[in-house]
């Protein structure tokens, strides 16, 4: 028994042997343990390599950008740029030939900081304005150094010569090199630049026409204010602008205004006012409403309605007036018989069939309302007062009053949008 205690003691001990399962598994955990080690350091470096493939390339289509970029920047500098004396004039004449205001404003000097345009005449406004040149011819061109002198003959359309213009007249501009930062950006700009300016006070109207193209007037743009209205301003190259309000506008010109001319060479501010009266839009829309509101109050079966005309021997509720004017008349059935009048109402008698019809009023007619500070409020004038028939069935008697009443008018317009108050009692 001890000798077989010790077999199984050194049994635990000894090492398997080389062929068993058991001496193989060790070797095995080993050689997984092994690969997962090894494994992730191959696919960083597969990884490595990849990204530097991808740097390599991304540099490439970096650089190649920068170049083409580069490269189409020159182009257009070069295409852009005035880069000889004459060209700013150029650009200056053929900008009036073809209506392009802001165009040809930036041609100016601006100090290096260029022309954004904001205060320029809209080109569509410029482009229908008459007496603009047709053509023109440079003629002479003389430069020293950073200063050209540069001389130009113009001419006009058949019947657009301004007055005191010559057809082939000659005109000189003084043009300047002004230096830029960048390769290419030097290049030559009209110098002296005094702004013709077209400016027009008017009433806080939303818009006006310029050569017949809408113009809208913010009050955030007005250069001075005067109340609700003001003075907005615009500069204007040479040609002829009319002012006017726009096709459909609640206004028209009170009086006409003169058409402004800005010659070549006469730096001014140009300055016109316009009044206003309603137009036969404003007219119309404000008798429609009034129409309305007559028909709604003659729609009513009410001897009082609110708001509208009422029954001079009725309360509202159907309740008897204190004091009965003797105009009511009761009107038998029969076409032959003669009215007679009504007399007092009785408290508590029935009112059937009532009808209103409205039997004439007065014309419109729109005036300033001189109760507020503002040129866009009007009202209706009450030279007279409108009439309407007052019908109803009173204990079975057939009851017929006169009525007269007035009607007020109040109207804002702000020349495209109206807010228009009526009333009838």
């Amino acid at each position: 028994m001890d000798a077989d205690r010790r077999q199984d003691e050194r049994g635990e001990h000894d090492p398997p042997e080389a062929g068993s399962e058991a001496g193989a598994r060790p070797v095995a955990e080993a050689k997984d343990k092994n690969v997962w080690t090894v494994l992730p350091k191959l696919v960083a470096m597969g990884d490595r390599e990849r990204a530097r493939k991808l740097r390599r390339s991304l540099w490439l289509w970096l650089i190649v950008v920068v170049v083409v970029v580069t490269a189409v920047g020159t182009v257009v500098n070069l295409m852009t740029v005035d880069r000889d004396p004459q060209d700013p004039v150029e650009n200056w004449l053929q900008s009036m030939v073809d209506g392009r205001s802001r165009q040809g404003l930036a041609t100016f000097s601006t100090g290096g900081s260029g022309y954004m345009g904001s205060s320029a005449l809209p080109n569509r406004a410029y482009r229908a304005a008459e007496g603009r040149i047709d053509r023109f011819e440079i003629t002479g061109v003389q430069a020293a150094g950073t200063t050209a002198e540069i001389t130009a003959r113009v001419w006009w359309a058949d019947g657009e010569i301004p007055e005191g213009g010559v057809q082939g007249e000659e005109h000189t501009w003084t043009a300047v090199k002004e230096r830029r930062t960048g390769p290419f950006n030097d290049h030559w700009v009209l110098s002296k630049h005094q702004p013709d300016v077209l400016s027009v006070r008017a009433p806080a109207v939303s818009s006006i026409a310029i050569n017949g193209v809408n113009q809208r007037l913010k009050p955030r743009d007005r250069a001075v204010a005067d109340g609700n209205g003001g003075v907005w301003s615009w500069e204007a190259m040479p040609g002829r602008f009319t002012v006017d309000l726009p096709e459909g506008s609640h206004y028209v010109l009170a009086q006409p205004v003169e058409p402004v001319v800005v010659g070549l060479e006469d730096p001014a501010v140009h300055e016109v006012a316009i009044e206003l009266e309603p137009s036969p839009a404003l007219w119309e829309e404000v008798d429609d409403a009034i129409r309305d509101e007559v028909d709604d109050c003659m729609s009513k079966t009410s001897v009082a309605p609110e708001g509208c005309p009422s029954s001079q021997r009725w309360a509202e509720g159907e309740v008897p007036m204190a004091e009965v004017p003797s105009g009511a008349m009761v009107t038998p059935s029969a076409a032959t018989a003669t009215p007679t009048p009504a007399g007092s109402p009785t408290r508590g008698a029935s009112i059937e069939d009532v009808e209103w019809e409205l039997v004439s009023r007065p014309s419109l007619w729109l005036i300033p309302d001189d109760d507020t500070a503002s040129r866009l409020d009007w009202k209706a004038s009450e030279h007279n007062t409108a009439q309407a028939r007052l019908t109803y069935l009173e204990d079975g008697r057939r009851i017929e009053e006169l009525i007269d009443f007035p009607v007020h008018v109040d109207v804002t317009s702000d020349g495209n949008s109206a807010d228009i108050e009526v009333r009838l009692d």
